[in-house]
């Protein structure tokens, strides 16, 4: 989803130029954002595009990790930012136990216990504390960035991702 938020964001060409110069700098692949965190601490001379939670999760456990959110300067990209969702689904066979669930999720006192869990999610609530290593999601530069597109962009890129890696 990064890379189709950057192909959106930026457009196919400058997208494909930026995946040129990473493979250009001989970049290396992983299986996941945890083995590429994990990487990171074993070499510090490496840098990673990951979910900030793999980061946070190694920076509790006391690894050698630094995390920057990326593109914060005037006039940068941003971050890009995976929003998670809740939705109730219209004609689902349970739909009290749906909405008792969404309500669950939404509330602040789950928001607050999801932030200090290991996925350190960032609640959207106000009063609701970050994870003490990020910044209140109102201080991050955030991309703008149509999800539906980047849905869509992510469909349309797959194949050239996969030949780009190598699949």
């Amino acid at each position: 989803s990064h890379i189709a938020a950057l192909f959106v964001h930026l457009g196919d060409e400058r997208g494909r130029e930026f995946l040129r110069r990473l493979k250009a700098n001989r970049l290396r692949l992983s299986a996941s954002n945890g083995e590429s965190a994990d990487q990171v601490t074993a070499d510090p001379s490496l840098l990673s595009l990951v979910d900030s939670d793999d980061a946070i999760n190694r920076a509790r456990r006391g690894e050698a990790i630094e995390m920057v959110i990326p593109d914060q300067q005037p006039g940068g990209l941003g971050c890009f930012l995976v929003p998670n969702a809740v939705v109730l689904i219209k004609g689902a066979p349970h739909p009290t136990a749906a909405r008792r669930l969404a309500d669950f999720l939404l509330a602040p006192e789950s928001e607050r216990q999801l932030a200090a869990a290991d996925c350190a999610q960032i609640p959207l609530h106000p009063g609701v504390p970050a994870p003490p290593e990020l910044p209140a999601l109102e201080k991050v530069r955030v991309m703008e960035v149509s999800y539906a597109e980047v849905a869509r962009k992510m469909v349309e890129i797959q194949q050239e991702l996969e030949a780009w890696v190598g699949y």
